[in-house]
């Protein structure tokens, strides 16, 4: 039987939990922005007219916000969001021909998307590669593998994870992803547990259930912020 490797246990100290589309906001704040991912094609519809949807928050905060998906339901000509904001149909493993066109970013948000790729490593890399793109900084936030609800609810036989998701990362999982893709790390902040969806779209029980097991999960967050419900990744190509 292998001996536990009692190296890899050593205490990790990160700060209380933050929210992270209010995080994500003030990053983007008069800055030319690329969102990757923008469209969220799974909730798009659902999310458009809300305050939930990620790349309307940042289109809020920013001076520009050009978002890159290469879903079918961009048009050829782009999908526009905002005044200050459109959705182009491009791939995020290049953005040479984003930067060619709407200029050198001054942030890349990547937000709950690292998850549904089979490869993020390829996406840091093609990244790091990009001469024009030296310098810009870089969030990517995305689930926490070891989370607080996620134990809760695996009491009663089940996981909150999407279908979707190829992947799952941990903060050690994070910080080896990005150290050997030569993007350094600048903050590794955990953000807190929401429901938004159970408690606006369902029953008045189900919004009660939702609202009390937020509560529960967000007090336990405070208790150990490392078992919060995802993590943000502040880094700099």
């Amino acid at each position: 039987m292998q001996d536990l490797n009692y190296s890899a246990l050593e205490r990790i100290a990160v700060p209380r939990p933050t929210d992270r589309l209010t995080y994500l906001e003030r990053c983007a704040e008069g800055k030319l922005v690329f969102d990757l991912g923008a469209l969220d094609e799974t909730a798009y519809q659902a999310k458009q007219t809300t305050r939930h949807w990620l790349h309307a928050r940042l289109c809020g905060a920013a001076r520009k916000v050009v978002g890159i998906d290469n879903s079918s339901l961009v048009p050829d000509a782009g999908l526009a969001t905002a005044e200050n904001g459109i959705i182009v149909r491009e791939n995020i493993f290049d953005l040479h021909p984003v930067v060619e066109k709407h200029g050198k970013p001054d942030l890349i948000v990547a937000g709950e998307l690292i998850e549904h790729l089979p490869d993020t490593s390829a996406l840091l890399a093609s990244l790091k590669a990009t001469p024009s793109l030296q310098g810009v900084d870089l969030v990517v936030t995305t689930p926490n593998a070891c989370c607080w609800h996620n134990g809760l609810v695996g009491l009663i036989g089940r996981e909150s994870m999407h279908k979707d998701h190829l992947q799952i990362y941990s903060y050690k999982t994070l910080r080896t992803l990005f150290e050997r893709s030569g993007i350094k790390v600048e903050a590794l902040l955990p953000y807190r547990a929401r429901f938004p969806e159970m408690i606006e779209g369902g029953s008045a029980a189900t919004s009660v259930a939702a609202r009390a097991f937020q509560s529960i999960v967000n007090g336990l967050e405070l208790v150990s912020p490392i078992l919060s419900a995802g993590w943000i990744v502040r880094a700099r190509i």
